[in-house]
């Protein structure tokens, strides 16, 4: 679908569909009455108006804090429509951070979910004068902050025209956004240990939208039920306001999405789409399709040849859809790469789905695999309008940074100009710190990150992250990470307990030989993980993780705490 627009911010892309599909369902919690788009567009517009009599100003920085809901969106669609500037924040940063952002931020009113407030503690000496409850947009007022403008522009509208103006009427004396401005601040979770504001603007996030939807085939008969956090930009833009350009409906879980609240969700919703990370599928398909095939000798034995596996994977991707609602039409994967196993089996199963690339810094789409036309291992294709090109690329392997130029390319980093000149070439290519390929068909091929590159005795380059892959398809390893130990390579991993545990059981293994199974288990691991890789980067021993390894926000390992 192309969408046009006068005007190239989020409020005039909300217009259009609140004016293209007023009546259709919109946003709802799963298993409630959703809202149509005419009673969002209403809601917005009252918050809207209620934030400008609280002397919000375009350019303020408003915060947002809390776990997916309808309320979510109508907060950040409100901000974007009076030209303040939305910062979105992740529920499961520190305390410390939160408060840091808030203040580094400058925000001076914030939308938090009440179980939440603890987090804000010591705040009251901040730029914060409004703190707006997300359960019912009651305020608590921190500070006076009370604007005329409101009572002033209702004389006047009534003055001019006779009538009691409506909050839509209201609006319109507003100057709105425009392309260029500020939309949204967003802190990124800090996998190396820092975490910058990302100021996209509402340019940056329109233009993305628009042009990710000529290759995502959605339209307004679809559902989604939406599992990743809307704090996070993929959600933002993917999951909430893609799907809303086009007359989607979206629903959320009350709370965190723990697999049994997943699956009920599922069946209540009956998605037709579902935008998710690969550790979502990667868990079902080893934690429920590998076990019942390994259950039986004869089946797990003809699994490893093609045509029978195919017809497994048929097999069990048909139990698959019906667990997820029985309505399922694609999945959209992103944040991460698709383990090959996860992809062929879904490939077989006749699972439709699309990977993708992307981070917060370019809003964040960049890549899209068209659907129907996936290359497994790829991340597809550049979107329109972004450039993308292989920086000091490797003269044998064509691998090198991956630099990206297009009007999804953020402003900078908020009040940090020493980082954003060091992440911009020539002051227009975003280095994005990835390295990767791009094939003939143009299909982008992502090999890890430029700092976690470990050099070989010989000079070779070798990337941890394709290691990890090839571990991670091993049933037994929940996590991995593999780096340099005085010049060899050393994995650390973290094991499924309950797998060991069933087959220990099956083999007779007592409480007291527990520990020597695991360590031939790891050998085994280690050995079969060798055989598919060249010398140079072949693993010297794994190290078991006894506790599962500690995660940004954004589901990725914070590898410095480790290495």
């Amino acid at each position: 679908m192309i969408i046009e627009l006068e005007t190239w911010t989020i409020r005039a892309l909300m217009e259009r569909s609140f004016s293209h599909y007023g009546n259709l369902p919109a946003i709802a919690f799963a298993g409630e009455s959703p809202k149509t788009y005419n009673e969002v567009h209403a809601e917005v517009q009252k918050l809207a108006a209620d934030l400008i009599s609280r002397n919000i100003q375009k350019g303020d920085r408003i915060g947002i804090l809390g776990e997916n809901c309808p309320n979510w969106v109508i907060a950040y669609l409100a901000v974007a429509f009076i030209g303040a500037v939305a910062v979105p924040i992740l529920t499961g940063f520190p305390d410390a951070d939160t408060r840091h952002i808030l203040r580094n931020s400058e925000c001076v009113a914030l939308f938090i979910a009440s179980k939440l407030r603890t987090k804000i503690e010591g705040m009251e000496k901040s730029s914060l004068h409004s703190i707006y409850s997300l359960e019912d947009f009651s305020l608590e007022e921190l500070q006076s902050s009370h604007s005329n403008w409101l009572e002033k522009t209702i004389q006047l509208i009534h003055k001019r025209t006779g009538k009691k103006p409506d909050h839509q009427d209201i609006l319109k004396e507003l100057p709105g956004p425009q392309p260029e401005d500020l939309a949204v601040i967003i802190y990124t979770s800090g996998t190396t240990g820092n975490s910058k504001g990302v100021m996209l603007s509402h340019y940056n996030i329109v233009s993305d939208v628009i042009f990710s939807i000529e290759k995502f085939p959605i339209t307004h008969e679809d559902r989604f039920l939406s599992i990743l956090p809307l704090a996070h930009t993929f959600e933002a833009t993917g999951g909430m306001l893609c799907p809303l350009a086009v007359g989607v409906s979206i629903y959320y879980l009350k709370g965190l999405p723990t697999p049994q609240k997943l699956l009920a969700g599922m069946e209540t919703v009956k998605p037709t789409g579902v935008l998710t990370v690969p550790l979502v599928v990667d868990k079902i398909y080893r934690k429920k399709i590998v076990p019942q095939l390994q259950s039986k000798k004869a089946i797990w034995a003809l699994y490893h040849i093609p045509f029978f596996r195919r017809l497994l994977n048929k097999a069990a991707g048909r139990k698959l859809v019906q667990s997820l609602g029985g309505a399922l039409r694609f999945f959209m994967f992103g944040g991460a790469s698709l383990n090959e196993d996860v992809e062929i089996f879904l490939r077989d199963a006749g699972i439709s789905y699309s990977t993708g690339y992307g981070m917060t810094e370019t809003s964040p789409i960049m890549t899209i695999n068209p659907f129907g036309h996936v290359k497994v291992g790829s991340c597809g294709q550049p979107i329109p309008n972004l450039e993308i090109k292989i920086h000091n690329p490797n003269p044998e392997t064509g691998i090198g940074e991956i630099i990206v130029k297009g009007p999804m390319v953020m402003q900078g980093y908020y009040k940090n100009p020493k980082a954003t000149e060091e992440v911009f070439i020539d002051g227009e290519w975003l280095r994005t710190g990835d390295l990767g390929f791009l094939d003939s068909d143009g299909y982008l091929f992502i090999k890890g990150r430029s700092k976690n590159v470990i050099i070989g005795s010989s000079g070779e380059n070798i990337y941890p992250e394709i290691i990890e892959q090839l571990m991670l398809q091993n049933p037994y390893i929940q996590q991995v990470i593999v780096y340099e130990s005085q010049g060899k390579l050393t994995a650390k991993s973290y094991m499924d307990a309950d797998m060991i545990d069933q087959e220990a059981e099956k083999a007779g293994i007592t409480t007291e030989n527990l520990e020597s199974f695991k360590e031939q288990l790891l050998e085994e691991i280690r050995k079969k993980t060798n055989e598919q890789l060249p010398g140079f980067s072949a693993i010297s021993k794994i190290i078991e993780q006894p506790e599962p390894f500690e995660m940004t926000p954004t589901n990725k390992v914070k590898r410095y705490l480790y290495i």
